[in-house]
């Protein structure tokens, strides 16, 4: 009796099974070049002393903007693609600029130019984009002498708060 089987190699299982682990490999790889390379990492700083340095000057900025007395209240005006900030405190400017930071990637950050609205304090800005997760906030004027942070999930929230070194 001939237990030898007859199908050709290309019709088993298992050549198909060994060869596909190479194969596969090679696709991770791959992959994961062309991750690397849209992705790159953040810059590392090489000067901890300067990088030390700036530390103390936001902390100073915070420092500033909680001798005014600032605190703000923004919300998000979906219907006119609009961002309304009413800022309370002493403040005398006229423009501020609004940073919505995304979590992991710079390349995603929203920049508004927030500008006064006439006898309020209220201050309002384009928004070119609803954004749709978590997003780390950063207020700030022009001569970036103080600042204001807070954090706002969007569009759940409705409005989120902004103090000095939040």
């Amino acid at each position: 009796m001939n237990t030898e089987d007859s199908t050709p190699w290309y019709k088993q299982f298992w050549p198909w099974f060994i060869f596909s682990i190479p194969g596969l490999t090679v696709v991770a790889g791959i992959s994961m070049i062309f991750s690397a390379s849209e992705n790159p990492d953040g810059m590392v700083v090489d000067d901890y002393y300067k990088t030390g340095l700036a530390i103390n000057q936001t902390l100073a900025r915070d420092k500033h903007a909680e001798e005014l007395g600032l605190q703000a209240i923004g919300r998000v005006d979906k219907a006119n693609k609009q961002i309304r900030l009413t800022l309370y405190g002493q403040n005398t400017e006229q423009s501020l600029n609004l940073t919505l930071t995304h979590p992991t990637s710079e390349k995603y950050d929203i920049r508004i130019e927030l500008r006064a609205a006439k006898g309020s304090r209220e201050f309002i800005g384009q928004l070119p984009a609803l954004p749709h997760e978590k997003r780390y906030i950063l207020l700030e004027p022009a001569d970036k002498n103080w600042r204001l942070t807070g954090h706002a999930l969007f569009p759940e929230m409705i409005q989120w708060s902004l103090r000095p070194g939040l």
